[in-house]
C-alpha cells in the first residue's frame, strides 16, 4: 500500500512497475513510500479502506455518478 500524491491510498501487486490513481496520476512505485503490505488482494483492500478512513472516518471523495 502507498499514498497518491492526491490523499488516496492504493495497492498494486509486488511485480508491478508503475500503479494508475483515479485522479488521473501515473506513479513509479520503485519511488514510493511502502505504508504497509499484505497477503492477497481481499486483506490489502481491507488495509486500504481501513487507511482511507483514517482518524476521522471521512474519505474526503464523493462516489462517482454512474
Amino acid at each position: 500500500m502507498f499514498r497518491c500524491s492526491c490523499g488516496r491510498h492504493l495497492y498494486s501487486p509486488d511485480d508491478a512497475k508503475t500503479r494508475t490513481c483515479p485522479c488521473g496520476k501515473r506513479t513509479a512505485l520503485s519511488r514510493v513510500r511502502i505504508l504497509a503490505t499484505a497477503p492477497d488482494a481481499r486483506a490489502a483492500g481491507e488495509i486500504v479502506r481501513r487507511l482511507q478512513l483514517g482518524d476521522s472516518g471521512l474519505t474526503g471523495f464523493s462516489q462517482a455518478k454512474l
